[in-house]
C-alpha cells in the first residue's frame, strides 16, 4: 500500500499479510512451505497481529527464532527464510532508516543486523500504535493509522548525517558498484569513522549496504528478463558470471540454475513483489 504523498520521501510502502481465505483454518502447513526474504537496504516496523512464524538466516539453518510479537528491523545484510507455524496475520511499514531513527530516537547500531522487539524498544507511541492496529477492523483502517502516526512523528525535519547520506546517494547512483576504499580516500574520511556513523544510521556497515544494493539491482534485472537472465544485463555490476553466481548463492542458498529450474523448495513471491514495486 502506498503511504500518504507527504510521507513518500521517507516511507517505501505499507503491507498487510493474512491467511489465504480459500484455505481452511484446520489446514496443516507443509513442513517445507517457506518464504525467502531478501535484504533491500530499508528498515521495517512489523506488527504481529495473530499467529507465529519461524525465522532463520539462509547461511545458518541451525539457529531459528520463533516470531510471535511485534518488532523493528534497522538494517539487514543477509537473507532469511520464514515459515508459518500458526496462521499469521501481520502489518508492516517499510521505511528509510533515517525515518526509523527519527521515530524511535534509537541508533540502529544498537540492534545491528538484527530485530528488536517493540517491548524491548519500549517506545510508547509505537506500543500505542500496535494496540490501535490490533483493534482495526479493516486494511484501510490500518493504512489510515499508519498515515496518521507517521504524519505526526515525521512532521519535523528528519535529521540526517550528511556523510552517511552522501555515501548512500553514491551507492544508489552506482547501483552498489563502487569501492568504499576509493570513496573514503576521495572524501578524506577514515574507515573507522565512516563505519561507526553508518552503522548508527543504517544498522549495517557501508560494505554490507553496497553489497545489498548491488545484488538487489542485479536481481531485478535477472527477474525482468524472460527467460530469467536471458540478456545477461544482471552481470553489469559484477566481474563475471561466476562472481554473480557466488553472490546469488550467498543470498538464496541455491544457484541461479536451481532457481531458474524451480527446484528450490521455497517461494520468493513477497520479495519479488516488494522489489518490483520499488523499482517502478
Amino acid at each position: 500500500m502506498r503511504p500518504h504523498a507527504r510521507l513518500q520521501p521517507w516511507v517505501v510502502c505499507y503491507y498487510y499479510v493474512e491467511p489465504d481465505p480459500e484455505v481452511p483454518a484446520t489446514w496443516i502447513l507443509p513442513v517445507d512451505e517457506r518464504q525467502l526474504i531478501l535484504p533491500d537496504g530499508h528498515s521495517e516496523i512489523v506488527f504481529a497481529l495473530a499467529g507465529a512464524f519461524e525465522r532463520w538466516r539462509v547461511d545458518d539453518a541451525v539457529v531459528s527464532t520463533t516470531m510471535s510479537s511485534s518488532y523493528v528491523i534497522g538494517g539487514r545484510s543477509h537473507s532469511v527464510n520464514t515459515r508459518s507455524i500458526r496462521r499469521i496475520r501481520l502489518a508492516g511499514i517499510k521505511l528509510q532508516p533515517d525515518a526509523l531513527w527519527h521515530v524511535t530516537q534509537t541508533p540502529l547500531g544498537e540492534f545491528r543486523d538484527a530485530t528488536l522487539a517493540l517491548t524491548e524498544l519500549n517506545h510508547r507511541p509505537l506500543l500505542r500504535l500496535e494496540n490501535a492496529v490490533a483493534d482495526a477492523r479493516s486494511v484501510a483502517a490500518i493504512r489510515q493509522l499508519f498515515d496518521d502516526f507517521l504524519l505526526h512523528e515525521l512532521r519535523d525535519s528528519v535529521a540526517q548525517d550528511p556523510l552517511v547520506n552522501a555515501l548512500r546517494r553514491h551507492v544508489g547512483r552506482t547501483c552498489g558498484s563502487l569501492l568504499i576504499s576509493q570513496w573514503l580516500r576521495h572524501h578524506q574520511i577514515t574507515e573507522r569513522t565512516l563505519e561507526r556513523r553508518f552503522i548508527a544510521r543504517m544498522g549495517i556497515t557501508p560494505k554490507q549496504y553496497a553489497r545489498v544494493v548491488r545484488f538487489k539491482h542485479s536481481y531485478l534485472q535477472f527477474m525482468s528478463d524472460s527467460p530469467r537472465g536471458a540478456s545477461k544485463r544482471y552481470l553489469e555490476s559484477y566481474y563475471d558470471q561466476s562472481h554473480f553466481d557466488r553472490e546469488f548463492t550467498a543470498f538464496f542458498g541455491v544457484t541461479p540454475a536451481a532457481m531458474a529450474s524451480r527446484s528450490a523448495i521455497y517461494r520468493t513471491t513477497v520479495s519479488d513483489h516488494l522489489l518490483s514495486s520499488e523499482a517502478k
